[in-house]
């Protein structure tokens, strides 16, 4: 993907795939045993049409992140073909906890034109902020905090959140999203069901609208649009989004399912 492809949310080709990652806010009766650990779904991603990359979603195993029961929800994505010209491979950790919703932490690591940072966002519910760590290769590390409210989570999480609920049509769902640099508020509209044709076949899906607030190239032009399968995963097949510098769309190719939360055994256990 060309330089001017990158994001302005922390993780550009990642972000990109955070884009297709996007939720909407916990609401109506909850999806029991929608994923779990082990989970792994492979996109393509197309820029002005030509395929210039590729994406992972993978929920990882549990573990413990500040003393809470976590689930590390890890979105790769890296540039393919001629895209690779500009190299890309970013990789964005979002530690989600599955009981409540919330986001923890999120660790974005980049390595974007040979020139590789890391950024790590702590999230704070008691002190209502998010405390940043960004360092570049050969630099000092940069140190920040910004205001959150509750129910702030990153795109990773909103999209597992939104999973765990299950989509009606007519279904508005607001959340404060943290980008990195601070907050916005997501809307998001289950605007219709229909039937999509896909590399699993033809299938029944949710017409999901978002707004975004990305700044400068990657700043969108109207809504974007993703389809969640209309079944007990509600997994995101296809994402659609109009940008300043042109169309991307995320199609996934590949599915892998994962340990539902029936068959995992407890922290405690392992």
């Amino acid at each position: 993907m060309p330089p001017a492809a990158r994001s302005t949310h922390g993780g550009r080709l990642a972000g990109v795939v955070g884009v297709f990652a996007w939720g909407a806010a916990w609401a109506g009766a909850p999806v029991s045993n929608a994923f779990g650990p082990g989970e792994e779904t492979t996109y393509t991603v197309q820029f002005l049409g030509v395929t210039a990359g590729e994406a992972k979603v993978t929920v990882g195993w549990p573990t413990r992140r500040d003393g809470r029961a976590v689930w590390p929800l890890v979105c790769v994505g890296r540039t393919t073909g001629v895209a690779t010209l500009y190299p890309l491979n970013d990789r964005f950790v979002s530690y989600w906890d599955p009981l409540t919703g919330d986001a923890i932490a999120s660790d974005f690591l980049a390595d974007e034109n040979r020139k590789r940072r890391i950024e790590r966002y702590q999230y704070d519910f008691v002190a209502m902020e998010a405390v940043t760590t960004k360092q570049s290769v050969g630099q000092a590390p940069r140190g920040g905090r910004y205001p959150i409210v509750a129910r702030t989570v990153d795109l990773a999480s909103a999209a597992f959140r939104l999973r765990t609920s299950r989509l009606e049509v007519g279904q508005v769902h607001e959340l404060p999203i943290f980008t990195g640099g601070g907050l916005y508020q997501m809307k998001a509209t289950v605007v219709g069901a229909e039937r999509l044709t896909t590399m699993f076949g033809e299938v029944e899906v949710f017409r999901v609208t978002v707004n975004g607030e990305f700044s400068g190239k990657m700043a969108t032009r109207g809504l974007m649009t993703l389809f969640f399968t209309a079944d007990d995963k509600q997994l995101p097949v296809r994402a659609e989004a109009e940008f300043v510098i042109g169309a991307v769309v995320l199609e996934a190719v590949r599915y892998e399912p994962g340990r539902t939360s029936s068959s995992l055994p407890s922290l405690s256990e392992r």
